[in-house]
């Protein structure tokens, strides 16, 4: 078997990794805040628009780095530029997005043009063929991008959110659509990621987002409202933190060649999924949140959880893939465990309920080890 080459992850690289999750947190907050008691349809679209478009521009700049990208001034400079738009979005994004359009899609379209600079400087210093040529797909992505955001500024909030979400959404899907997920390496367009890089990368992210999480549930843990639930709900997110690191962490085969377009694609599940599943937790106890409500948002952000990290089945080690019988039990845990949750919210007004969340979060971190332990 020959193995690839592991490509350092840069301390810089984590450095940007932190403005994402801060800008991931300030997102959540959007959500966070319940009008009578339910989450506004406006803020689950605020929220979901500025989760794609941040995310994927952290997921171009790390392709970007995994492919092309070394720890250079001038790869520096670009990701620090970037964090400053990001630094200025991220204030404006959790405030009404209507008063701070400007502020928040043209630190996004600068964003894009200064990772499409990033692709075109590579362009005409490398002399690969191949590479070339993939490049030239970011050229679409990126420019398509580009200008969607700055032509949306010039039109009232009304006009202006839905050009920048036409732009958003078609160049979020465009890398899918442009690379068949289910290949592997396939062609000379569609050459290998180096996997262990990418994987850790993505991991990281995911990682540092669950640290978010442990802040989003801290206010359980104050002098005045520290209980038994408050250990159940830690246990919760802790142990679907051990979930996420089983998978990545000892099932996942790295060294493979792949494209990535799936792990990329099925993070942004997990990352949607664990910022309902913060904001449910944080909830859980609060009589001013309507509590059918929030068990909807934990086991909707618990099944976006599953679908992503279940794609990775296809990147375990040999004798390690899931059984059908474990794939059928991880898929029905957000309905099973949906419907305890309002039979116990009719009996007990809520307070079983983190009950039937830590035995759903119990029986997949059971489920995936021991599909450890029988590989």
């Amino acid at each position: 078997m020959s193995f690839i080459k592991h490509k350092k992850v840069e301390l810089t690289e984590l450095f940007y990794d932190l403005v994402y999750v801060y800008t991931i947190s300030q997102l959540t907050s959007i959500i966070h805040h319940a009008h009578h008691g339910v989450v506004s349809p406006q803020s689950f679209f605020n929220f979901s628009v500025g989760l794609i478009i941040f995310v994927n521009s952290w997921m171009v700049q790390t392709v970007y780095t995994n492919r092309f990208g070394n720890n250079s001034l001038r790869n520096i400079v670009f990701m620090f530029l970037q964090m400053i738009c990001l630094l200025v979005a991220s204030r404006a994004v959790s405030s009404d997005w209507q008063d701070n359009f400007l502020w928040i899609f043209l630190p996004m379209a600068i964003i894009s043009l200064l990772l499409l600079c990033q692709y075109i400087l590579e362009y005409f210093t490398t002399s690969n063929i191949s590479d070339k040529s993939l490049i030239k797909q970011f050229f679409y992505i990126l420019g398509l991008r580009s200008i969607t955001l700055f032509v949306s500024l010039f039109f009232p909030y009304d006009v202006g959110i839905w050009i920048a979400l036409i732009g958003i959404v078609s160049t979020w899907l465009l890398p899918g659509l442009l690379s068949d997920p289910s290949r592997g390496f396939v062609s000379a367009d569609l050459r290998p990621v180096n996997f262990p890089h990418l994987m850790e990368r993505l991991s990281l992210l995911v990682i540092i987002t669950f640290g978010e999480s442990l802040i989003g549930i801290s206010e359980h843990f104050s002098a005045e409202n520290f209980s038994w639930k408050s250990i159940l709900i830690f246990i919760t997110l802790t142990n679907l933190f051990m979930v996420y690191i089983v998978e990545i962490d000892h099932l996942l085969d790295v060294n493979r060649e792949e494209t990535g377009i799936r792990a990329i694609y099925s993070h942004y599940s997990i990352l949607f999924g664990l910022s309902l599943i913060t904001i449910s937790l944080s909830f859980f106890g609060n009589s001013h949140i309507d509590i059918f409500y929030t068990t909807i948002y934990f086991y909707g952000g618990l099944a976006l959880f599953i679908l992503g990290l279940l794609q990775h089945n296809r990147y375990n080690k040999t004798g390690l893939q899931f059984p059908k019988s474990s794939l059928v039990i991880l898929h029905l845990l957000p309905i099973l465990g949906l419907l305890m949750s309002l039979m116990f919210s009719v009996w007990s007004g809520g307070m079983l309920i983190v009950v039937a969340t830590i035995i759903a979060s119990l029986i997949m971190l059971l489920a995936v080890r021991f599909n450890v332990k029988n590989g």
